[in-house]
């Protein structure tokens, strides 16, 4: 047996780590890997401007990414981005939304739609300090998807 730290480890190592780790939670709690799902913002040409990644295990749903372009920051999308995700977890039953962000990032957009610090990390780069943020989510009235396609049919703002 031998230990080695790889400055470089390939994806099929890293893969391993999490496969072990998630296999290890399947067989405590039964609950399955984690499942992505996204709302995309996108230009006339298609082009994703936008765009909110969960992923949802157990009962909550880990908002994993969240961003939108530059020039079309300050109209709304971003909520309406996070509130798909938030929407489309609650409508299945997964009532608990977390997340990270970094004291030069948007805390004050999370705490504005709902959100609320549970942890801080100071630190983590200079002058930075990570923020864990949580939501209890609500199953909306009224689906706002279609159930055959999984098509947003609310307003975009």
């Amino acid at each position: 047996m031998t230990l080695q730290l790889e400055e470089h480890p390939s994806a099929d190592e890293l893969r391993q780590i999490v496969d072990g780790v998630r296999s290890f939670n399947r067989a405590v709690v039964g609950h399955e890997r984690p499942r992505a799902v996204a709302s995309f913002l996108r230009d006339e040409a298609g082009q994703i401007i936008g765009g909110a990644q969960g992923d949802l295990w157990g009962s909550s749903v880990h908002i994993a990414g969240m961003w939108v372009a530059e020039d079309h920051r300050g109209k709304g999308y971003g909520s309406a981005l996070l509130r798909a995700v938030e929407d489309y977890a609650a409508e299945r039953g997964y009532l608990l939304a977390y997340l990270e962000t970094t004291s030069f990032q948007a805390r004050p957009f999370y705490e504005g739609l709902g959100y609320r610090v549970f942890g801080e990390l100071p630190g983590i780069a200079e002058g930075c300090t990570l923020f864990c943020l949580r939501k209890d989510l609500k199953s909306p009235v009224g689906s706002r998807y279609t159930t055959s396609e999984n098509q947003w049919q609310g307003p975009i703002v």
